[in-house]
């Protein structure tokens, strides 16, 4: 199997492994671990990390703001980080993380 994962998916597919090789009770093997995770889980997968990594961005762009502004900005910054942010931060991330469809 030839694909470009990233080191994330990586490491969910190394431990998707050590399951299905426990399950097993043998050695089940990276492709094959890599192809049952590409089928069943990498979709739930990939939106809870690109939920995860936004909802990181957007709380250190919370804190930049709020402490430039000497106070806490809350969802003022969160609606900030949206409407400057969003559009070129989901691109980012589609070219990072989205190259594998399942």
């Amino acid at each position: 199997m030839e694909v470009d994962f990233s080191q994330d998916e990586l490491q969910a597919i190394e431990v998707h492994k050590y399951h299905l090789s426990q399950q097993e009770g043998r050695d089940v093997g990276f492709d094959y671990a890599a192809l049952d995770w590409l089928r069943y889980h990498a979709k739930d997968w990939r939106m809870r990390h690109m939920m995860a990594l936004e909802r990181r961005a957007i709380e250190e762009h919370k804190w930049l703001e709020s402490e430039r502004a000497q106070r806490d900005l809350g969802a003022e910054a969160v609606f900030d980080w949206i409407n400057r942010y969003a559009a070129q931060w989901r691109e980012w991330y589609e070219q990072e993380y989205c190259r594998i469809e399942a």
